[in-house]
């Protein structure tokens, strides 16, 4: 008895045993615990299940309302095409009609409309103008699309009525003349109107059964729309037309019949979404998840049984041979000659191990603040981060913070003075801004990200007052040394969480496009500095123009220093005005034909380095000058061919101009021709036509009140497509656009 009980006692020493033990009551307690959170949140799960309902329901009415708002902002912005403004005439225009049919059948094809139709009703001239054809209002709703509810009286007192936006009921329209059998299917009806053009009115008709299965989300297709009044617009097939219960204003849910009645109301559209969901399937499911529970329970726990003998039988082996192997490997003799304790063998290994360890971590500890460093870079960079565990850490800090920037440009003194020691100068700084913003705001971050920006990551207090004062001080010191630099401060806006760090890295960068056009240090803080935009006016542009081909560079300088004169009065930033010089540059080479010119695209370069108005000046001027001379030098060089196809397009720019017509008239071949005039002008010749053209439909746009379809007739254009691609190629914008600024 007593040799039974001692081999019982030395078995469940054993790790195998202890192992399972361990396993089993682990085993126990997860199947305790999935026991009693059954019992005790089974309403929990009926309440889930019912907000999974009501968000399903939100979902659906955010889709609605998104997509009516969409559909109306389309419709809205049909009313400023130039060719419906053009049907406002006392006269029918065709082809204005035709071009709006084309932009209705364009709206149409569009898939995220979900347009069956839409109809542009001319209420002065009584027409109705759809994708396919243009009729009266009778006819319209009549023989083509025909209803019991919609007829044209109906859409009459419709057009009446003082509303903007108005959406009707469902139905189906059918075709009596043209094909009998046709149907539209089920569509909403949807009629826009407009207090600034009243002349003209929009009616869409929605596709229910896309709209519905593109948006729809719920358990099954009981669904109701209804309209601002309550009264039904929709209901789908499995509904009938049951009787709805009273429902509070705004979102909810009732319970009512047996059913239960989830509603919201869309705040755009002032539509109701329901759906409708019976009791018995909200318990049906209950029952199938707790039966689903109880099997998945069950299954757990003898696959948790078998697969806990397995570990134990697998993890008892190697500890048993790891024991023997330390015993083998540190088998020693005391001075009594016994063999060492095998725990005091594996202690003494563990120690060791630990140690080593432990110097492991002081080295790894060494290298942590490097990690991280170029970790946060890769995050503002969107890099593929390969150590998440740095990610994590960095996500893992909830504080709201702000973005500094810090970007340093080196003034010529500083490069006569001191060449060669920018690197040096901008780590120096980098180091002041870190200790003078870590003083003040705790756990801030400072790193250089190229190699004349700095950046740091701020972490806010409920109070920014200390932060206001700590980028005043930074900004004072930074300023002294404004002979040698300055310096663009760019502050983001305040963010909440280190997931939105990539927006406001973003954010600071597109700022610094926005700093004032001087060499004075400054700070830009979010929401109070904005782009603006500056076009010069066409008379300035025009004058210009006439200048720099004329090779008068000194009025062609009075011109440019107008216009500088005007952004700097706007307040337009650094990155327009360098824009602005790009442009004017490319716009030189291009129209003075001077591209061959590799003094000018050297000149370029500078761009970048120029920050004031007088270095601004300075580049146009010495641009201007050099342009100038080379157009006189050319202008002296042109020949008699160059001189007859200037004269010939002078002449006759306005009928058909084409390469073989003027090459036979020099009894010269049209390849011959092609390559003499490039050759001599740095310009093909279709470019240099399209060019004059377009200069002349310039003037005609400035002196007279012609239609930009006579303007382009009488430049020689016969299609007003290609009369509108080839102005905006020339001269950046539409014709249209070109008039609306002058």
């Amino acid at each position: 008895m007593m040799k039974s009980i001692l081999q019982l006692k030395l078995k469940t020493r054993s790790i195998m045993t202890k192992l399972l033990l361990s396993f089993l009551a682990i085993i126990v307690l997860f199947v305790s615990f999935n026991l009693v959170s059954l019992v005790l949140f089974r309403k929990s799960i009926h309440d889930e299940i019912i907000k999974y309902n009501d968000a399903n329901l939100s979902h659906t009415a955010q889709s609605f309302e998104q997509y009516f708002q969409l559909l109306n902002n389309v419709i809205v912005s049909m009313y400023l095409d130039d060719h419906i403004l053009q049907l406002k005439g006392p006269n029918v225009d065709y082809v204005a009609a035709g071009a709006v049919m084309d932009d209705v059948r364009s709206k149409v094809n569009n898939q995220q409309l979900f347009l069956n139709n839409l109809f542009v009703y001319d209420v002065k001239h009584s027409l109705v103008l759809e994708q396919l054809r243009g009729s009266s209002l009778e006819v319209m709703f009549s023989e083509h699309y025909t209803s019991p509810i919609y007829t044209s009286e109906f859409w009459k007192k419709e057009f009446a009525e003082p509303f903007s936006t108005k959406l009707y009921p469902a139905a189906t329209f059918t075709g009596i003349q043209t094909n009998p059998t046709s149907q539209t299917g089920l569509v909403f009806p949807y009629m826009v109107k407009s207090k600034l053009y009243p002349d003209f009115v929009m009616l869409a008709f929605i596709d229910v059964e896309k709209l519905y299965h593109a948006y729809h989300q719920s358990i099954n297709d009981n669904f109701y729309i209804l309209s601002p009044q309550n009264e039904p617009l929709f209901s789908s097939d499995q509904t009938g037309k049951r009787e709805l219960p009273a429902l509070e204003p705004g979102k909810g849910w009732v319970k009512s019949g047996g059913s239960y009645y989830f509603y919201e109301k869309g705040e755009f559209s002032g539509l109701t979404y329901i759906n409708i969901v019976p009791d018995a399937s909200i318990s049906a499911r209950i029952v199938r998840l707790n039966v689903t529970l109880l099997v998945l329970l069950i299954v757990a726990v003898a696959i948790s049984v078998l697969v806990s003998v397995f570990f134990s039988r697998r993890f008892n082996n190697p500890v048993k041979k790891i024991v023997e192997s330390i015993r083998h490997l540190n088998e020693k003799k005391d001075s009594d000659g016994k063999a060492a304790n095998e725990f005091e063998i594996i202690n003494e290994n563990i120690g060791r191990m630990l140690r080593m360890n432990q110097e492991a971590l002081s080295d790894l500890e060494e290298k942590k603040s490097l990690l991280h460093y170029y970790t946060l870079m890769s995050r503002l960079k969107r890099i593929r981060v390969g150590n998440q565990e740095s990610l994590q850490q960095i996500e893992s800090d909830e504080r709201p913070f702000r973005f500094a920037l810090f970007q340093l440009t080196f003034k010529a003194r500083f490069k006569e003075e001191m060449s060669g020691e920018e690197e040096r100068a901008t780590s120096f700084i980098r180091e002041y801004v870190n200790q003078a913003i870590s003083g003040e705001m705790k756990g801030a971050q400072t790193l250089q990200i190229e190699s004349n920006q700095i950046l740091s990551i701020i972490y806010l207090d409920e109070d920014d007052t200390r932060f206001t004062a700590m980028l005043d001080k930074v900004k004072e010191v930074l300023a002294a040394d404004s002979q040698y630099c300055f310096f663009t401060i760019a502050v983001s806006s305040r963010y909440d969480h280190t997931s939105q760090m990539t927006a406001a890295y973003e954010e600071v960068i597109q700022m610094m496009k926005l700093r004032p056009f001087d060499d004075e240090t400054c700070v830009l803080t979010a929401g109070q500095v904005h782009e603006k935009n500056f076009l010069p006016t066409a008379a300035l542009e025009h004058e210009l123009n006439v200048n720099l081909q004329e090779g008068n560079d000194a009025l062609a300088m009075q011109s440019l220093h107008r216009i500088v004169a005007q952004m700097k009065k706007k307040g337009i930033g650094t990155a327009r005005f360098h824009r602005f010089a790009e442009e004017t540059t490319d716009k030189v080479i291009r129209m003075l034909h001077v591209g061959d010119n590799e003094d000018l695209y050297r000149l370029s370069g500078f761009i970048s380095s120029v920050y004031t108005v007088e270095q601004l000046e300075q580049y146009f001027e010495t641009l201007v000058k050099e342009a100038t001379r080379l157009v006189r030098l050319k202008k002296e060089e042109r020949d008699q061919i160059v001189s007859f196809v200037e004269n010939y397009t002078m002449e006759h720019y306005a009928e058909d101009i084409s390469l073989e017509s003027v090459a036979s008239k020099l009894n010269i071949t049209g390849g011959y021709l092609s390559t003499y005039f490039k050759e001599k002008t740095g310009m093909n010749f279709v470019d240099y036509v399209n060019e004059f053209r377009i200069k002349q439909a310039m003037n005609l746009l400035q002196q007279s009140e012609m239609k930009i379809q006579d303007i382009a007739t009488a430049t020689g254009y016969q299609s007003l497509s290609s009369f509108n691609r080839t102005f905006k190629k020339f001269s950046g914008v539409t014709p249209s656009e070109y008039r609306r600024l002058l």
